[in-house]
């Protein structure tokens, strides 16, 4: 009926079913311990055996009734919320960064009152504390807003979040988008190499493996704008050297937009050129960079960008993704192509970058008409 499987530590119940499409669909069990999942498995099986649950589908006719209502706590609405979203379409990283700002929101307004003592206004005062930079106030927002408009779509509440506002002080919004120049990609670089080789010398890293590889990551990440867990998930068998398409997303990694996506490398030379060269070190089944820890190769990249561009404390690793994005609209790349390439849900992202760039209309369109 169903198969329990383990890959990369985190275990996975497997259903089949030949009349199906696609006959096989597995399962996140969202957990490393194996009697839990022993546990989980083996709820769903017997789910799957009496017709109330479809892993195809996602239907679960256990969950059709709300354990909670408009007289429940904040913290037991929290608490349903934050396991159910889990369960969904929350990735691991999500959950927890979601889950410490609606806690840490709860705690602020009281979590032991009742769910209707939620209104606007507090949300308001939680996201324009004073402690906060602009863009962590967003970051908040984002997080808080989708959890208020939940409880109102199952009539929890019935205020209206359109006036939930965050404020910037009256201070001029600084520049969130981090991205490097060329010039500082190649300090960098060269400074990692310089950096590696006094410590092999020393003997503080080995002559086999090394940091060398940040290199070769750093270059993928500025000519794919894939993101950081995007680029370690990635395998032999997640390129297509006949076609030379990238697909991002497996059964054992969820994208951001919960879909697999393509990314067409086949008319980009150093993209392809690398991948090339990642092929031919790499065995099948094996991570194309040959690490999953992204909170280690954050904190690697960071050390090296310390040691390189001590000036530049705010670049991360993502800030590779927002330099390729920056280079592509800097080269008069249009801004729907852009977006593609991004793979941004809407266009509106692509335009944040534009407006930072400040861009010569007047430029654009005088060449479209000469």
């Amino acid at each position: 009926m169903a198969t329990l499987l383990k890959q990369d530590n985190w275990y996975y119940s497997q259903f089949y079913c030949k009349d199906r499409s696609p006959q096989r669909k597995r399962i996140a069990l969202k957990t490393k311990t194996k009697r839990t999942a022993q546990k989980i498995h083996k709820k769903l099986e017997d789910k799957y055996a009496q017709n109330l649950y479809d892993p195809w589908t996602g239907y679960d006719a256990t969950k059709s009734t709300l354990p909670v209502s408009e007289n429940s706590s904040i913290k037991e609405v929290l608490d349903y919320y934050v396991t159910q979203k889990s369960q969904e379409d929350w990735r691991s990283t999500t959950a927890k960064n979601t889950s410490y700002v609606l806690y840490s929101f709860g705690r602020y307004i009281g979590e032991d009152k009742c769910i209707q003592a939620l209104k606007p206004d507090q949300i308001n005062s939680f996201l324009n504390r004073d402690k906060y930079a602009y863009a962590t106030k967003k970051t908040h927002k984002k997080k808080i807003v989708p959890f208020a408009k939940w409880c109102k779509k199952e009539n929890l509440i019935s205020y209206d979040f359109g006036k939930v506002k965050i404020y910037n002080n009256d201070k001029e919004q600084d520049n969130t988008i981090n991205y490097l120049t060329e010039e500082e990609i190649e300090k960098l670089k060269n400074g990692i190499r310089e950096k590696v080789a006094h410590d092999i010398e020393k003997g503080y890293q080995n002559a086999e493996r090394n940091a060398y590889w940040l290199i070769d990551f750093i270059d993928w990440q500025r000519y794919s704008g894939m993101r950081i867990s995007e680029t370690l998930s990635l395998r032999p068998e997640n390129i297509n050297t006949e076609t030379w398409e990238v697909t991002i997303g497996s059964d054992s990694f969820n994208t951001k937009s919960k879909a697999k996506q393509i990314l067409p490398i086949g008319e980009v030379e150093p993209l392809k050129k690398l991948a090339k060269k990642l092929l031919e070190n790499c065995s099948e089944g094996e991570r194309l960079f040959k690490h999953k820890d992204r909170r280690r190769t954050s904190r690697t990249f960071k050390k090296y960008v310390r040691y390189a561009l001590p000036e530049r404390e705010d670049i991360c690793v993502h800030s590779s993704r927002h330099t390729c994005c920056i280079h592509l609209l800097r080269s008069g790349v249009p801004i729907y192509t852009v977006q593609r390439w991004m793979r941004h849900a809407s266009v509106k992202t692509t335009q944040n970058y534009a407006d930072l760039l400040n861009m010569d209309i007047s430029n654009q369109v005088g060449s479209a008409f000469a």
